[in-house]
């Protein structure tokens, strides 16, 4: 899984600490400081969750928080 910090006011490191004291120790990190993909993907809210299957279409989208049980049974989905 890779998540991408799109939030101008938290580091990388901030985000890393965060997920790691949620028990998501397993998540690859990505940064996109230009908001290149905020545009691409028209993501207009803080918390929004795209995911995208191993076709590269989006299979799940929500535009704010999406609760664990939701998020781990769409990424069981696609892996």
């Amino acid at each position: 899984m890779v998540a991408i910090n799109t939030a101008p006011f938290a580091s990388l490191a901030d985000w890393k600490d965060f997920w790691k004291s949620k028990g998501a120790a397993d998540v690859t990190w990505a940064t996109d400081p230009d908001g290149r993909l905020l545009k691409l993907f028209k993501v207009y809210s803080l918390g929004t969750t795209i995911i995208i299957n191993r076709g590269r279409h989006i299979s799940y989208r929500d535009d704010g928080a999406t609760p664990y049980e939701v998020l781990r049974a769409e990424v069981e989905k696609v892996v």
